[in-house]
């Protein structure tokens, strides 16, 4: 493996770290600092309600900035203008396309949601408001973008706007001693101003690499002449999304729902004190999946190096920061509120299952890259199903160590099989 691509994947993971670390702490410093101005139930209504139009985008989400790296990179490195510009018109339709479809889904399904996490019709009347959010999240493609020209410091500053703009908010909110529905309007303005930030500065990069150019403005005659490998990468790429969002933003509102907003809160809280690692393992793979695509066809052992190389440094420090949780979780806790402290475990919990999650990162970056999209696909359905059986079986009797223990094991299936996939694909 050249000291080149070592050298670039660790000084892109470094400028994504940054920002990502940054991010995560001005999330959880917001989280936390709500969490201490309003009851318990009331900021688990907060945080239901965003993580209600987060998981609708999300399962309306093609996430094509995975398809640009994918398809870009080959298009870039042989100078092929016009089929850079042809695969960013074509992802810039399919990114329109799903934005206005998920807000209309956030708009009219509010009333379903409300049923099922019990809101009243004051909460569902703003979870169609709220909604509107998800018009401005056409971002996929100014992503792909600043991917695909190696711009990861820029990343690194849009993944910082909203959670800085949050704890500003939020900031002031405590010291005014405001209610919920001001909260609810900083979470919406931090949201709508990230995205309005990735959109432009994709638009300025793009111009700069093909001069006169702009992804908009493409048809659906380009959608359905792309090729066969696009539309299955494109494909199982979605349903992997979706797979990925079941532990995440769902996970938040079934606890609402079997345990109440005040558990959902403290689960969310616990997540994103887990984010210290599973933060670092999405942008392990989003590093990582250029690069490994740059030398799969050219540096067979260099590929297998940098992968298994990232596993394990990933492991061994989420292992670290997990055996550390054990005697901080419930002080750290405490300091936020002492109703919060019965969340010590889970965190513990939640922070193994982002460990294993950590290290099986770059295996699917080396997945991705080796076109081995239906395998990983499969491997994480598996998990998936794993995971929520046991998180209804669990929770009831656990409480909220139940989701913890759910998503420890779901991970660790994860990881096991992805190694095996890897190891098994380097061996033929």
């Amino acid at each position: 493996m050249s000291e080149n691509v070592s050298g670039r994947v660790l000084k892109n993971f470094g400028v994504v770290l940054r920002g990502r670390g940054i991010a995560a702490i001005f999330t959880l410093a917001a989280t936390a600092l709500m969490a201490n101005a309003l009851p318990a139930t009331e900021f688990g209504l907060v945080i239901l309600l965003h993580t209600y139009v987060l998981a609708v985008r999300g399962i309306l989400n093609f996430r094509t900035y995975e398809a640009i790296v994918r398809f870009g990179v080959p298009l870039h490195e042989n100078g092929n203008e016009a089929g850079l510009k042809q695969l960013f018109r074509t992802t810039s339709i399919i990114d329109f396309a799903s934005a206005i479809a998920a807000t209309l889904a956030g708009v009219f399904a509010a009333s379903l949601a409300g049923s099922f996490l019990h809101w009243d019709s004051q909460m569902i009347t703003l979870a169609g408001i709220y909604s509107l959010v998800m018009v401005t999240t056409v971002i996929n493609t100014p992503n792909g973008i600043l991917r695909l020209y190696d711009r990861f410091d820029a990343l690194s500053v849009f993944y910082t706007v909203g959670p800085a703009i949050r704890i500003i908010g939020v900031i002031i909110a405590w010291a005014m001693d405001a209610g919920m529905h001001v909260f609810i309007v900083i979470w919406a303005a931090a949201f709508v101003i990230e995205n309005c930030w990735l959109f432009i500065r994709g638009h300025l990069e793009l111009r700069k690499h093909l001069a006169g150019s702009t992804w908009v403005g493409g048809s659906w005659r380009e959608i359905r002449e792309t090729s066969k490998e696009f539309r299955h990468f494109i494909t199982v790429v979605y349903w992997q999304t979706n797979i990925d969002l079941l532990p995440k933003h769902l996970s938040v509102l079934l606890a609402g729902s079997l345990l109440g907003p005040a558990a959902a809160g403290m689960f969310r809280l616990a997540r994103d004190f887990s984010s210290v690692l599973s933060k670092p393992a999405m942008m392990l793979r989003e590093v990582l999946f250029p690069d490994l695509a740059r030398i799969l066809h050219s540096e067979a052992e260099g590929f297998r190096e940098l992968g298994f190389r990232a596993v394990k440094v990933a492991g061994a420090a989420g292992l670290l920061l997990v055996l550390l949780s054990i005697p901080l979780a419930e002080p750290i806790l405490g300091i936020i509120g002492s109703e919060y402290t019965d969340a010590s475990t889970l965190l513990t919990l939640m922070l193994l299952a982002a460990t294993f999650e950590l290290a099986s990162s770059p295996l699917r970056a080396a997945c991705y890259a080796m076109g081995k999209v239906a395998p990983v696909l499969r491997i994480h359905l598996l998990s998936i199903l794993i995971y929520l059986g046991l998180f209804y079986v669990l929770t009831p009797v656990m409480g909220l160590s139940g989701p913890g223990v759910a998503a420890g094991i779901g991970t660790l299936l994860t990881l096991l099989l992805m190694l095996r996939l890897v190891r098994t694909f380097q061996e033929t």
